[in-house]
């Protein structure tokens, strides 16, 4: 009993000291971007029609072109797209809105091939953490048993869970030097610190062996599930990157799966209609401004394809139609 009398304080003041170093779990620009997007939601809390993924996904499907290609009004669609948001972001925060019983009438989804490796960034994990209702971290916790390492996966989130200091120490680490050191002016950094080293550029892709996308597919069917849930119509969006126009049997072959596994999750699914932006669309390595995002001078064409993709499927539907009539409605 008597140590007790040690361990409770000695805790107090670890748990004191992690919320003070975290910000009160605000430290980071992560968090800030989970958040931004979060409060986003409530500004269009009556939004028919919501845009989901990372800032790709908001690169070729601005407000105006959702609103334009379902008929709805500007201030009827919501953008939520969240830097970096993979799939298991973009589930965790479709299973918060459930648990806000959040409703639209069509909801997007855009995916690059890259996105489909699981490339174990920690703040992947703590997208999750911020926005999953803690009553589906079981369901998580079997999302990851489809992971190569899921013990590393689980032993994050909880690690997360207890402490906001180690769910972004990059951010904890550079607040507390500038607290002791004070700021470095711009372009530089303290002396004290180690510089990084250049790093090679490389091709953001994806080897797509099954092992490779076993638990980012098994969060990609999740998400259209539960995307069914919250709208009534749901738009699978393929989206393009520079590795699209290579001349080469491995990266062909990649694409090949890329397209057929996607094309297997919406056949699986009536509410989710494939809308295939890299058939004819923008291949040229030039027309990126990184290994990602599209450059602004060829964003007109894409956007185009896109539309034409969207008339085919039927959309917008003829003015006046219910959602339940339009093609692919409930």
């Amino acid at each position: 009993m008597r140590h007790l009398l040690y361990i409770i304080p000695t805790l107090c003041a670890l748990w004191m000291f992690d919320n003070s170093a975290s910000m009160d779990r605000y430290a980071g620009w992560e968090r800030n971007s989970v958040r931004n997007s979060m409060h986003r939601w409530h500004r269009r809390s009556k939004a028919k029609v919501a845009i989901f993924g990372s800032s790709t996904s908001k690169d070729w499907l601005p407000r105006t072109l959702a609103a334009e290609v379902t008929g709805a009004k500007l201030g009827d669609v919501l953008d939520a797209h969240i830097n970096g948001c993979h799939q298991g972001c973009t589930w965790a925060e479709v299973r918060k809105m459930m648990q806000r019983q959040r409703r639209f009438e069509v909801a997007f989804f855009g995916t690059n091939l890259f996105q489909m490796c699981e490339e174990t960034h920690s703040k992947r994990v703590l997208q999750q953490q911020i926005m999953l209702p803690a009553a589906d971290a079981p369901r998580l916790f079997g999302l990851y048993a489809h992971a190569a390492q899921p013990l590393n996966y689980m032993g994050r989130y909880i690690g997360m869970t207890l402490s906001g200091a180690y769910g972004d120490t990059a951010a904890v680490q550079r607040f507390l030097a500038e607290d002791v050191y004070g700021k470095p002016k711009r372009g530089r950094t303290h002396r004290w610190a180690r510089r990084a080293l250049p790093g090679k550029s490389k091709t953001a892709s994806c080897r797509y062996r099954p092992a490779d996308v076993a638990f980012k597919a098994a969060v990609s069917g999740a998400l259209l599930d539960d995307l069914g849930v919250i709208a009534e119509q749901v738009f699978l969006i393929l989206l393009p990157d520079p590795t699209a126009g290579l001349d080469d049997p491995a990266h062909r072959a990649r694409w090949a799966a890329h397209r057929a596994l996607h094309d297997a999750l919406a056949a699986e699914r009536p509410h989710v209609t494939l809308i295939d932006l890299v058939t004819d669309g923008v291949t040229d390595a030039a027309d990126f401004r990184d290994a990602i995002h599209l450059h602004r001078r060829a964003m007109p064409r894409q956007q185009r394809l896109f539309e034409r993709r969207m008339k085919a499927a039927g959309w917008p539907p003829p003015r006046g139609a219910p959602p339940d009539e339009a093609p692919g409605g409930r």
